[in-house]
C-alpha cells in the first residue's frame, strides 16, 4: 500500500478515531498538517521528513552555541 496525502478532513477523522495529542499516521504522506486545537501547523511524527527537521534544528541550535 502506498502512502497519500490524506484531506483535512481525513486527518479530522483520524485524530477524533485515536487521539488528538500527536499527529503520527504512517499511512499519510503530509509533512504538515493543521493542528488539533488553535491556529498553525504541526508535523506528522511517523514520517521520517519531520524527524530530520526536527534534528536539524537541533543541530543548528547547539552549533550555535558551541560556535559564536
Amino acid at each position: 500500500m502506498s502512502k497519500r496525502k490524506w484531506t483535512n478532513e481525513e486527518i479530522e477523522e483520524y485524530r477524533e478515531a485515536h487521539g488528538a495529542f500527536f499527529y503520527c499516521n504512517k499511512e499519510d504522506s503530509n509533512f504538515l498538517v493543521p493542528k488539533a486545537f488553535g491556529f498553525g501547523r504541526t508535523v506528522n511524527w511517523a514520517n521520517p521528513i519531520s524527524w530530520v527537521f526536527i534534528l536539524a534544528i537541533i543541530g543548528f541550535i547547539i552549533c550555535s552555541k558551541f560556535f559564536r
